[in-house]
């Protein structure tokens, strides 16, 4: 063996550059393990954090709602916290009450009458409608409805095309410039109920054998937990 040959061995070997790489590599493995094993944690607490924080923009204390509330509870106490409390209470008092008369027969009397007062409402009528048709499907028990989303591949590219993970909202089909197309949403990442609606061509949709339960695990774990439902080639676990 040349001398040179034996050389970079033991430099390669023991170079202290070499040992600090190693010892870099290893604590960066234990730190990423460590991540990955909290990741569904923080994100988990990310997510009910915002929808806090989006329902305080609403109605929070220093909100319209939050001061009406908190006007109608000094009525009673004269603590500004406590009026808060207590005018969430009456609240929550007001819709169990509400839905006891629902289940009760009156169903159709309050709908009729909130009907009749939002259908006459321009732009939020619109809106009332939109809501009222989710709220109507998620209402079905024979859940016919729900039965038509399903969780899709939105393939796009000729050759090895790029598939887009999305929700179809339903089997029909729209005829848009002559070619059909489904409606499809796109969640974000990790906070599905946002996203976009997409028209793709009916071809260039294939049902994905996924739930949308598991679509949503996706998308929430930014795709961590993706193994769990989609096919894993098992040649791409093997270490190299």
């Amino acid at each position: 063996m040349q001398p040179n040959e034996t050389e970079n061995k033991t430099d390669g070997g023991h170079h202290p550059f070499a040992l600090i790489k190693r010892v870099f590599r290893i604590f960066l493995g234990y730190f990423l393990a460590g991540v990955l094993a909290i990741l569904p944690l923080v994100i988990t607490v990310g997510v009910v954090v915002w929808v806090a924080d989006l329902l305080g923009g609403f109605v929070g204390p220093d909100t319209t709602i939050g001061e009406r509330l908190r006007l109608s509870g000094q009525h009673v106490v004269d603590n500004a916290i406590l009026a808060y409390i207590l005018g969430w209470v009456f609240v929550l008092a007001v819709i169990f009450g509400l839905g006891l008369l629902v289940e009760f027969g009156a169903r159709r009397l309050i709908q009729g009458l909130f009907d009749a007062v939002m259908n006459r409402v321009p732009v939020i009528n619109s809106i009332y409608s939109t809501s009222k048709q989710l709220t109507d499907m998620l209402k079905k028990k024979d859940e016919a409805d729900l039965k038509g989303m399903r969780a899709v591949f939105c393939l796009f590219g000729k050759d090895n095309p790029t598939g887009l993970l999305a929700l179809l909202t339903s089997p029909e089909r729209f005829r848009i410039n002559g070619v059909d197309y489904h409606a499809v949403i796109v969640p974000t990442a990790p906070v599905p109920v946002g996203g976009g609606l997409m028209f793709v061509p009916v071809e260039n949709v294939i049902d994905a054998d996924v739930s949308v339960d598991g679509l949503m695990s996706i998308y929430v774990s930014m795709g961590v937990t993706a193994p769990e439902y989609l096919t894993v080639n098992s040649k791409s676990t093997k270490t190299k």
